[in-house]
């Protein structure tokens, strides 16, 4: 007879869990921190009190909790680091991007003029939809010849057999798949220029802050074109404001380029806070011809730790695309989708090298990190290990951002007064649990009336991760299940729609 095989510790842990007395406040702890892969777990309580009489109204203890603590998840936006918490923030995304396109509408609406007040922040009048708007994306400079796939042709096609002084064919007669880990790699690694890459990502965020005010200096002279009359920067400013959404990619050769979504927007001088339509001779094509106009004037001086003279600026690759309502591009849900989708991004997922890139490296290892993310890339790293080690660059702290390239900005960032922001969604986000709480008969500490009550808390950090082995499976499993009933619901959704649709045209 045959021995029936012993459960492994995994397994254990996973039938001790799922046959637990506490298992279905477990799967609601979990639920409730997004089936997060790494929690942060917190230990102690906290108590609401009234605060004219110390009548104690709520209270939440993590000794009654399983495990004795509180899940809390860990917010990171990196799709590489913890998927179920970048979703969170890519939908999050896709409601700034899209709010800021459509506006922030609902047909019980209490914010008037056509909005939706869910926080306070979170109005964007439907008018958004009139406003000039343009799609730009704007990229990197050429730092050196590197291979490339262009929808099946030559990868760099030459006439001649030319070499460069080290020796090495200046052309490419291949024709590489889009996929292919050559891609964006250089020609020569050693014509190519790592310290000009490098400082160009550290500087993309200057380069940025200058190009957006070279944008609201050239509306002056469109705007004097189109009137026929001198138009100065101060008259512009008193009259129109260009509101922005703009997310960070990085391209297979390691550089950053960026996606942006700029609109043109009036000026209520009684509140310049306020969102209104322009002035009836701001066009789409008016703001294109001045982002045009500073893409082509801004740049920004780079250091030069090699004597060697050097320029930040744009990339001659460009693209400026009207997306206004009735413009070429009609479908703004699809454009938010995509720039949401990039915010998730980390430099490692440009060439598919998993989680590599994704944390700040703390001491480089040269012969892992090469077979990890490949011998360009790797590179990047080394030189921005090298360059961060100088006196006159430590401003830059090219180590502390090595991981990403050089790149110190912001991966997603916006104009104050674009849209809703991500805090008025996480608030109301909030407002929606506590309201699910308190219809089930639990008392939320945090949703109480903050002027009526004063919390008591004390926390304490009790580590990172699921406690037990099974833990992490459960929740991943739980996560996909999650996942799929939503892809269900919103099938079922577009269904009625289209059944009601088919019901009144007939």
């Amino acid at each position: 007879m045959r021995a029936e095989a012993r459960p492994s510790p995994v397994e254990r842990a996973l039938v001790d869990r799922l046959t637990g007395e506490d298992y279905p406040v477990w799967r609601q702890q979990a639920e409730r921190a997004r089936f997060c892969s790494n929690p942060v777990r917190l230990a102690g309580g906290a108590v609401a009190a009234d605060s004219a009489t110390g009548e104690v109204r709520a209270e939440v203890d993590t000794a009654s909790h399983p495990d004795g603590v509180l899940l809390v998840a860990c917010g990171d936006r990196r799709a590489s680091v913890c998927g179920s918490c970048a979703e969170v923030y890519r939908r999050d995304m896709w409601h700034l991007v899209a709010s800021g396109i459509g506006g922030r509408m609902s047909a019980t609406s209490s914010g008037g003029a056509g909005a939706r007040q869910d926080t306070v922040g979170s109005v964007v009048p439907d008018t958004v939809q009139g406003h000039p708007r343009l799609f730009v994306t704007l990229t990197a400079p050429s730092f050196g010849p590197v291979h490339s796939a262009r929808g099946g042709g030559v990868c760099r096609p030459r006439r001649d057999a030319r070499v460069c002084v080290h020796g090495r064919a200046l052309g490419c007669g291949l024709v590489h798949d889009a996929d292919h880990p050559v891609v964006g790699t250089p020609i020569c690694a050693e014509c190519y220029d790592y310290a000009g890459a490098v400082l160009w990502n550290a500087h993309v965020g200057e380069l940025w802050r200058r190009t957006r005010i070279a944008v609201d200096r050239a509306l002056a002279p469109a705007a004097g074109a189109v009137l026929g009359r001198r138009v100065t920067a101060t008259e512009i400013r008193t009259q129109v404001r260009t509101s922005y959404v703009k997310v960070s990619e990085f391209q297979r050769r390691g550089l950053v380029h960026l996606h942006a979504v700029i609109r043109l927007d009036g000026i209520d001088p009684d509140d310049r806070g306020r969102i209104v339509e322009p002035p009836v001779w701001a066009s789409a094509g008016l703001l294109a011809s001045a982002v045009a106009r500073a893409v082509d004037q801004v740049a920004v001086p780079l250091p030069s730790p090699d004597g060697r003279l050097r320029v930040g600026s744009w990339g001659s690759q460009r693209d400026i695309t009207d997306v206004s309502e009735g413009g070429p591009v009609g479908n703004t849900r699809r454009l938010a989708a995509y720039l949401a989708k990039y915010a998730t991004k980390t430099a490692s997922d440009a060439v598919s090298a998993s989680s590599a890139l994704a944390r700040r490296i703390r001491s480089l290892h040269r012969t892992w990190l090469r077979r990890a993310v490949g011998a360009h890339l790797a590179r990047m790293v080394e030189t921005c290990w090298e360059l961060g080690a100088r006196r006159d660059l430590e401003h830059l702290n090219l180590r502390k951002w090595a991981h990403a390239l050089g790149f110190r900005g912001h991966f997603a960032t916006k104009s104050r007064v674009y849209s809703v922001t991500l805090g008025a969604l996480r608030a109301a986000r909030r407002a929606w649990r506590a309201g699910q709480r308190e219809a089930s008969g639990e008392r939320d500490v945090w949703s109480l009336d903050a002027g009526h009550s004063v919390i008591f808390s004390r926390w304490a950090y009790a580590g990172r991760g699921w406690v037990k082995a099974g833990d992490a499976m459960l929740a991943e499993q739980m996560a996909r299940e999650y996942e799929e009933a939503r892809r269900e619901y919103r099938e079922l959704l577009r269904r009625e729609k289209e059944t009601e649709a088919a019901d009144m045209a007939a």
